[in-house]
C-alpha cells in the first residue's frame, strides 16, 4: 500500500513593513488630537476676549495709574434677570475696581448682609480726629465711588459711627452723635455734587450705639469708628 505524502504548507514570513500601518494610525490619532487642542485653544481665546470685553464695558477706568475718569455701565443693563444678591456682589466688585490706585484702595470693606451692601471705611482714612472735613486725598476716591453708584440701582444710606471718646478732642462737635451725623453729611454732599439723585440718599449718625467690635482695645475701637455706605433695594 502506497504511503500518501503529507502536503507541506507554504511558509508565510512576517511582512517587515507591517509596523507602518500601526504607525500611520498613531500619527493620524495624534494629528486629530492636536487639531482638537488647537481648536479648543482658539475657542478659549475668543471666550476670554468676550469676558474681557464684558468687564471692560461694565467697569472702565481710564489711565488707571493716574486718571480719575470712570465709565460705569449700569448693572441692570448687564443682566435684566440678576437677583438682588447678584446685584450686590456685582456692586461690591465694581466698587473695589473703581477704587484701585486711589487713596481708598484696599481700605474699603464690602460686606453683604440680607441683600444689603455695606461699604465700610474707617474714620481715620476719611477724617482727622474730631473733624468732619474729608481729607483731600480721599475726596477724589469718593467721587469715583459716586460715579459707580450713579449707575447702580437701589437706595443709598450713609451712616456715621463712632466711640464715646471720639469727639473728646473736638470743640466743634459736643458729642459723638453730632460728629458722626456731620461726617455722614460730608460724604452725602460729595455724592450729591457728583450727580446722585438726593431722593435716593439718606444719612444717619449713630454715635457709639452700634459697635461692630470690642471697645476694650484700640484695634476694636478703630473698627467701630467708621462710615458705612449702605446700598439696598
Amino acid at each position: 500500500m502506497a504511503v500518501r505524502k503529507k502536503k507541506l504548507e507554504p511558509e508565510i514570513l512576517p511582512d517587515p513593513e507591517a509596523w507602518m500601518t500601526t504607525f500611520a494610525d498613531l500619527i493620524s490619532l495624534m494629528l486629530t488630537f492636536f487639531i482638537l487642542i488647537i481648536s479648543m485653544s482658539t475657542l478659549d481665546q475668543t471666550g476670554i476676549k468676550d469676558v474681557s470685553s464684558f468687564f471692560t464695558n461694565a467697569v472702565s477706568i481710564m489711565n488707571a495709574g493716574t486718571g480719575t475718569e470712570v465709565d460705569i455701565k449700569p448693572i441692570l443693563d448687564l443682566n435684566k434677570k440678576m437677583t438682588p444678591a447678584e446685584m450686590m456682589l456685582a456692586m461690591r466688585q465694581n466698587a473695589h475696581a473703581v477704587l484701585q490706585n486711589s487713596a481708598l484702595s484696599k481700605k474699603v470693606l464690602g460686606v453683604i448682609v440680607h441683600n444689603k451692601l455695606y461699604l465700610r471705611i474707617k474714620d481715620a482714612v476719611l477724617f482727622d480726629p474730631g473733624s468732619a472735613n474729608i481729607k483731600p486725598k480721599t475726596k477724589e476716591a469718593l467721587q469715583r465711588l459716586a460715579k459707580m453708584l450713579i449707575a447702580s440701582p437701589g437706595k443709598i444710606i450713609i451712616n456715621g459711627h463712632s466711640n464715646r471718646d471720639a469727639a473728646e478732642s473736638s470743640t466743634e462737635y459736643p458729642d459723638a452723635w453730632s460728629l458722626t451725623l456731620a461726617r455722614a453729611a460730608a460724604v452725602l454732599h460729595i455724592f450729591e455734587n457728583e450727580g446722585i439723585n438726593p431722593a435716593r440718599m439718606a444719612i444717619a449718625g449713630y454715635g457709639p450705639s452700634q459697635p461692630i467690635s470690642t471697645t476694650a482695645t484700640p484695634f476694636g475701637r478703630g473698627k467701630n469708628r467708621r462710615v458705612e455706605i449702605v446700598v439696598r433695594q
